[in-house]
């Protein structure tokens, strides 16, 4: 009997060298998944500069940066968008920033003919979904983040109105579309509804309780990018207003990103130096969950919420807002945390950390139920869910 050829899997990405983000590490690891099952797998990425990925690969997962500097007609293109009008700029710039990158995704699929290739995020989503069409590849792009988020926020991924217009319509292309809850399906249009799959991230199988476990500390713990969405300088402005309540109580909020000098400065204004620390990247958290008491997410949005599912998988509590998408998938009030509302005319946030600071008993029996709330986001599961679409994407409802 004659042995199945392997499906040769092409992974999309626009950037990946030295990146260490949630999407990049996702798009490292599904690479090794797949490469372990038995695929053919090669990475395209689009960078600029030279370097490689900030996550580990399998030597055996082929890498092809596909960047280049274009053609002249482009360069000169860009030189006289300032010139044109608004909606004549706006499809300069399209084609500037994405017109190569297409050329060289179209180029790939024509000659080499992978059997699917798996987008991760909109800058590669719009591109790899009309780079192939009209060939044999099928497409599955990835959506990390609240899908309303991503195709119509001006303020992600660029203003450009061209753009926001082809994340969506482009998506009449893909065989499948990834989304990382069923609940988000609802906001794509009815006739797509039939072609999403939800897959969910997963907490590592590398993530476990540190040994010997630590006492819990009189700590508030919050985990993420220092930028806008997270929120961050709300936690802080709610912890001005407990603060003097417990004295022996601080505020730790670890990660890096571009908003560390304006939460220095208002950790200063406030006088809470000393009670809020911003202590930087720590790349394993384990022993950072264990030891607190409360684990405190302000988010606006999310897409998963990977650092509310550690600190539920390793019983601290969670205090989030209950409009959170992304959180509220997962974190239940009452259950394994307290969700408030985002709006009022009192402080919900610090009410809450207040509450559950004075109830130890209320802090252990929301943290007792974290580990059973988290326990569909396995490695195993993320792994399986991904093999069978891969395997059954022709039956995927188009």
């Amino acid at each position: 009997m004659k042995e199945a050829r392997k499906k040769h899997i092409a992974l999309v990405i626009r950037v990946l060298n030295g990146r260490s983000g949630g999407a990049e590490r996702i798009y490292c690891e599904l690479a090794n998944i797949l490469q372990e099952n038995g695929y053919d797998v090669t990475c395209l990425h689009f960078d600029a500069k030279a370097g490689k990925p900030f996550y580990p690969l399998n030597n055996q997962v082929e890498r092809i940066n596909l960047f280049g500097s274009g053609s002249i007609w482009k360069r000169r293109l860009a030189a006289l968008r300032k010139f044109l009008p608004p909606k004549v700029r706006d499809w300069v710039s399209w084609e500037v920033q994405n017109s190569f990158f297409v050329e060289q995704l179209r180029d790939y699929f024509t000659l080499v003919k992978p059997d699917i290739a798996i987008s991760i995020l909109p800058p590669a989503n719009t591109p790899t979904l009309i780079a192939a069409a009209g060939t044999e590849v099928k497409v599955i792009p990835c959506n990390h983040n609240v899908p309303e988020q991503d195709y119509r926020n001006p303020k992600r991924w660029g203003a450009s109105p061209l753009d926001r217009q082809l994340r969506l319509k482009v998506l009449e292309n893909a065989a499948a579309i990834h989304v990382l809850f069923p609940d988000f399906a609802d906001w794509f249009p009815s006739h797509l509804r039939g072609r999403i799959v939800a897959i969910p991230n997963y907490i590592s199988r590398e993530f476990r309780w540190p040994t010997p476990r630590p006492q819990r500390e009189k700590t508030v713990l919050a985990v993420g990018r220092l930028a806008d969405v997270k929120n961050y300088m709300q936690l802080i402005k709610s912890w001005s207003t407990v603060a003097e309540e417990f004295p022996d109580w601080k505020v730790k909020i670890f990660g890096i990103g571009p908003q560390l000098q304006e939460l220095k400065q208002e950790i200063e204004r406030l006088g809470l130096r000393g009670k809020v620390e911003l202590p930087g990247h720590l790349t394993d958290l384990s022993s950072e969950y264990a030891k607190a008491s409360i684990f405190c997410h302000p988010a606006l949005f999310e897409g998963f919420g990977l650092s509310v599912a550690e600190a539920l998988y390793l019983e601290t509590p969670v205090v989030a807002f209950a409009d959170c998408a992304g959180v509220n998938e997962f974190v239940r009030d009452g259950y394994n945390g307290l969700t408030v509302e985002r709006t009022g005319t009192k402080d919900n946030l610090a009410e809450a950390l207040r509450r559950l600071i004075n109830d130890e008993n209320l802090r252990c029996n929301l943290g007792a139920n974290g580990p059973e709330s988290v326990k569909d986001f396995t490695f195993d599961r993320y792994e399986s869910n991904w093999i069978d679409l891969i395997e059954n994407l022709e039956t995927v409802d188009g």
